[in-house]
């Protein structure tokens, strides 16, 4: 097993390496929490100790804590008039190992069609979705698990395609609440692109690899999470051509130095769980990635924090959290709700 780890995670970061450094990627709606726990510990999650949340959309090995015949519904009224829905479940398959189905699906609204002389002529939609089925198997404390993703993009009558994969894995400790996460999201080829002709292949794909540590230390109330995002690439400092430049006594650009310290923590999120109560569990979470690209000029704000609280019941689990964005658009709130079916529905 541990070999097997070894060897995907190595196959992985080759893989990595073949991703172009800059632009921007398609089908970056991927990157979106699938959950609002997610949501509140910073947007991003390799590793979790309690099957409190469905969390394989963040690395497939973390189905093994999820159980079978759970339902978990997202909603999220992202920016402007973007909605945004996820819906994640346990498969009751009683076989070896787990298994779980996902729907990623970001709504665009509505807009104006116009002539080439600006008449209005119609209106027309733009959609993201994501199909999912996901595998996940334990031997000892390693759980390895893998998800496939049927990845869709359309805008208007134009549309995109991809196939992808995220691979991960997952060490818990036997007797601790310790768990340590790895995983590579989004790899695979685009199938077909928006125009006719355009290349496909997998260059402008959200590739992340992640690697992530959940613990709870003895005798206190908190449950910490630490991920580390963008691993295969160390440089993610975005330099803005239109600020941050300035130049020299010939006029010319002198680039903008960021210092090492700062190039690392631009790979880290936080999260924090206080578990004030069996079932009442409040969150926060930090993002300095967020933080430095979310911040204006004029001042940041509370860019890249977020917050939530996850109340439960038996058979039942709400969760709500807040992640704030730059003073001019807010945040994004983030609601789901996932059941137990198993104890909800009569038993036949």
């Amino acid at each position: 097993m541990k070999a097997c780890f070894a060897a995907i995670f190595a196959l992985l970061s080759a893989l990595a390496n073949a991703q172009p450094p800059g632009g921007q990627d398609r089908f970056s709606f991927l990157r979106i929490p699938t959950n609002a726990r997610v949501a509140a510990l910073g947007g991003v999650a390799a590793s979790n100790t309690q099957p409190q949340a469905l969390f394989f959309l963040q690395n497939p090995a973390l189905l093994d804590s999820s159980g079978r015949n759970q339902l978990s519904l997202s909603f999220v009224p992202y920016f402007a008039d973007t909605r945004f829905y996820g819906l994640q479940y346990g498969l009751p398959i009683r076989s070896k190992g787990y298994w779980a189905a996902g729907l990623q699906y970001l709504s665009y609204g509505s807009f104006e069609q116009t002539d080439l002389l600006g008449n209005p002529v119609g209106t027309f939609t733009a959609n993201d979705y994501a199909l999912s089925l996901t595998h996940a198997r334990t031997e000892g404390n390693f759980t390895l698990g893998a998800t496939l993703k049927a990845v869709g993009s359309s805008i208007e009558t134009y549309s995109a395609f991809a196939i992808l994969f995220d691979l991960g894995g997952t060490w818990r400790h036997p007797e601790k609440e310790l768990t340590f996460g790895l995983v590579a999201k989004n790899v695979g080829f685009r199938l077909k692109s928006y125009l006719p002709g355009q290349a496909t292949g997998s260059p402008d794909l959200p590739f992340d690899l992640q690697a992530g540590v959940t613990v709870r230390p003895e005798h206190l109330p908190i449950r910490a999470t630490l991920t580390a995002h963008h691993l295969h690439r160390f440089d993610i400092v975005y330099n803005d051509p239109a600020q941050n430049v300035t130049y020299d006594l010939d006029g010319n650009p002198i680039p903008r130095r960021i210092a090492v310290p700062e190039k690392i923590m631009r790979h880290l999120a936080v999260g924090l769980e206080f578990l004030i109560h069996r079932n009442v569990n409040l969150l926060a979470g930090y993002n300095h990635l967020r933080r430095q690209e979310g911040k204006l000029a004029t001042g940041s704000g509370a860019a890249g924090f977020s917050f939530g609280a996850a109340i439960q019941a038996t058979g039942f689990q709400l969760t709500y959290a807040r992640a704030l964005a730059t003073p001019a658009v807010g945040g994004s709130s983030y609601l789901t709700v996932r059941l137990d079916l198993d104890r909800i529905l009569p038993k036949k």
